[in-house]
């Protein structure tokens, strides 16, 4: 795996990995953005969009019941990133921190 970061300032944008044929763009805590022919386009997607990613709501899938719920992104690094449950980040909403190893085991997806 490969960090991607921003000529500028060395932001991490996120990072690519290749599975199998394909370049897959990841955000900074591991979620698949896209999947890619090309490694430069993965790239690409991530210095476009991986940090924007972080501001949007995603739906977060429970992988042994299939329950999903909208979250908001609070916080997000390589090892984790932690939840605000709900469509909106305001204080008292529940939270949850997913691990990378939750969402490499499938324990939990996010998706966009």
């Amino acid at each position: 795996m490969d960090d991607v970061r921003r000529d500028h300032d060395g932001e991490l944008c996120g990072h690519v990995v290749r599975r199998g044929d394909a370049w897959c763009a990841l955000a900074v805590f591991g979620a698949v953005l896209g999947h890619h022919d090309d490694r430069d386009d993965a790239v690409q997607q991530l210095l476009t969009e991986g940090l924007a990613c972080l501001a949007e709501r995603w739906t977060l899938r429970d992988g042994s019941t299939g329950d999903e719920e909208i979250v908001c992104i609070q916080e997000a690094n390589p090892a984790s990133v932690t939840l605000a449950l709900g469509y909106y980040s305001m204080p008292g909403v529940p939270t949850l921190t997913v691990t990378r190893d939750d969402l490499d085991s499938g324990r939990w997806q996010l998706l966009r």
